[in-house]
């Protein structure tokens, strides 16, 4: 069997190895499992939206993986979760459509949205130094555009 890429997720692996580099070296926080829904729905809040992500528990088979997201749920390790991965992963959901199940994958939405929250909530981070490493990094990020479309039915 073999892989495809995904042309779509063009800069995956760039971010990964921007967040490798440039984020989560600065993350002084692990979330629990039973704090993660709590931050959340204060981001959901915070941005005026309705219907935030639920949480749930990784597959314990995952070994790659330290959690996922879709527009209607943020799947983390029992154990818990890096307040960079948790905030990662509620960018995934905020740039997901959960009508269509578009997403803006790691594409510069994406990136933008992430930084944001990194900034907002996370004191140490500062968008003016995240920008310049993620242009030095070759990723590219943006500002524009809607959050995400649609509700949960």
């Amino acid at each position: 069997m073999t892989c495809r890429r995904d042309v779509s997720d063009y800069q995956r692996s760039a971010v990964y190895r921007w967040e490798d580099k440039h984020v989560h070296p600065r993350d002084t926080g692990t979330i629990p499992f039973d704090q993660a829904q709590a931050i959340v729905d204060y981001v959901w809040a915070r941005a005026g939206l309705s219907y935030p992500p639920k949480i749930g528990e990784l597959g314990r088979n995952a070994t790659c993986t330290e959690a996922n997201a879709n527009r209607l749920t943020i799947n983390i390790r029992a154990t818990g979760v890096n307040s960079t991965v948790l905030l990662h992963e509620i960018a995934h959901s905020l740039t997901s459509d959960a009508v269509s199940s578009r997403t803006h994958a790691h594409r510069p939405r994406f990136v933008g949205v992430f930084m944001k929250l990194l900034c907002d909530l996370i004191p140490t981070f500062d968008l003016d130094e995240l920008k310049r490493s993620a242009a030095a990094s070759g990723v590219e990020f943006n500002f524009d555009g809607p959050i995400h479309k649609g509700t949960p039915k």
